[in-house]
């Protein structure tokens, strides 16, 4: 048995939309299938925990959505390694380019039920107030305050509608710029402590993409033991936005305040509670400790377009 689960509104209605192409072909309706639509932030979690606990012989999960959405099936299967596949309908959509995936949704159909599978190691984040599992990449600093503004503004979905939604990021990049202070963050990287008295901005990533398409590191390979971490540290806020000028085509790994490390086992501590983002997700913590998952994502339905 097939499960579908569709985030209708992600993409301010492109989930919807691509469900709606599917559901017209011949090949969809003749898959055994049970259908889920999400509700509600955090509905695609719950249901996927509801499924494991349901049905058996699941062959794959179809995420239909957007980077949010899939973060929530992820995290919803916990430990149940069933297989995957994502239609990408978001706004952002950095997994499939992390992950070197196609995006046609017809073409995605017609594959999961193929014998080709793709392994994407991804990692999980240990915080005081949960724990999480992270497909993308967790953020603390500058990033995770621009998200929260994006997400929280009005005007993202105004910019979905005309096609050019990746600009409330610019919108809400600026309007942060001015008000936001660098934090005193000690890192640990398998056993080795390093403190940046002024991180602009932090990123652990199990792929290079961040933001509907920001190259924030582009020394993030998807493997099966090491994160990849990226800090900003002691740059001016007029430099910040040279840096974001480039950040699409990675060349701001040339400047000198940006460090890129990697490791097994990174753990980051605050003076006091601070924003994070966790796959675009926000939450408010000081701690966290992150590493790979002992086992990876079974992608079905695609194969590496570079292959």
């Amino acid at each position: 048995m097939y499960i579908f689960i569709v985030n209708p509104v992600a993409g301010n209605g492109r989930g919807h939309k691509v469900f709606q192409q599917l559901q017209k072909l011949k090949l969809y309706s003749n898959l055994k299938k049970q259908e889920f639509i999400t509700e509600y932030e955090g509905h695609a979690e719950k249901i996927a925990q509801e499924i494991t606990e349901k049905y058996e012989k699941i062959k794959t999960i179809v995420v239909i959505g957007g980077d949010g959405t899939l973060h929530e099936v992820v995290n919803g299967l916990s430990n149940h390694n069933i297989p995957i596949s994502f239609i990408p309908a978001g706004s952002e959509n950095d997994f499939y380019r992390g992950a070197k995936l196609p995006n046609k949704p017809t073409d995605i159909l017609k594959n999961i039920g193929n014998s080709r599978e793709k392994l994407y190691w991804y990692g999980k984040c240990d915080t005081k107030e949960r724990n999480f599992s992270f497909v993308n990449c967790v953020g603390v600093g500058f990033d995770a305050v621009v998200a929260n503004r994006a997400n929280r503004s009005i005007l993202k979905k105004i910019l979905n509608k005309i096609g050019i939604g990746k600009l409330v990021y610019v919108f809400a990049l600026i309007y942060e710029l001015k008000r936001y202070r660098p934090l005193s963050v000690t890192v640990n990287i398998d056993g080795k402590s390093r403190t940046f008295e002024n991180c602009f901005l932090l990123t652990v990533n199990n792929q290079p993409f961040l933001g509907g398409g920001m190259k924030i590191n582009p020394f993030a390979k998807n493997n099966r033991h090491h994160l990849s971490l990226l800090v900003v540290d002691h740059i001016s806020k007029w430099k910040v936005l040279f840096l974001f000028m480039t950040v699409f085509f990675g060349k701001h790994i040339h400047f000198k305040e940006v460090n890129v490390f990697h490791g097994q086992n990174i753990s980051i501590e605050l003076n006091a509670q601070a924003l994070f983002q966790i796959d675009g997700e926000i939450v408010k913590t000081k701690t966290c400790t992150m590493k790979k998952q002992p086992f990876p994502l079974t992608v079905k339905g695609y194969f590496s377009v570079n292959e």
